[in-house]
């Protein structure tokens, strides 16, 4: 692991700043930000890539779900958005699917929902990957504050 830091002085002393740490893999590619990427998941998990593929580790630095994934967001409410054979789906924090590849797009779990697009319409689906509201929106957002 490499550390980045920027040094700034105040009143003749220095003081130290750590702007961001790195995670560099053994490839010397950046796999993520894990003070950034820990907010929001499951307790350390964080976001990785290798070798093209994203995947997840723990804060020790052990992978946990291995590199295999096109893409990958954060986790939200326990479940991560990742795509793979060019469709997204949702992961459970072992790796399991609980809602297998089948969207277009695809964003984070807000008050137990998720936006989704499907034949290029939004709409929301639960948890259990049920749609609740139909797609049939050309934008979409996540829910916030119950509305």
């Amino acid at each position: 692991m490499r550390t980045r830091r920027s040094w700034a002085m105040f009143g003749g002393g220095m003081l130290l700043l750590v702007l961001v740490t790195w995670a560099i893999s053994l490839r010397g590619e950046i796999a993520t930000s894990l003070a950034q990427r820990a907010r929001g998941t499951p307790p350390g998990l964080a976001r990785v890539k290798l070798s093209g593929k994203w995947g997840y580790i723990d804060r020790s630095g052990r992978i946990v779900i291995n590199p295999q994934f096109e893409e990958a967001g954060d986790f939200s409410e326990g479940l991560a958005r990742v795509k793979t054979g060019g469709k997204w789906g949702y992961i459970d924090r072992t790796g399991r699917f609980l809602i297998n590849p089948q969207f277009e797009e695809a964003g984070d779990f807000s008050q137990g929902l998720a936006r989704v697009k499907l034949g290029g319409k939004w709409g929301y689906v639960d948890r259990r990957g049920e749609v609740v509201i139909s797609p049939q929106f050309s934008e979409a957002s996540d829910f916030s504050r119950s509305l």
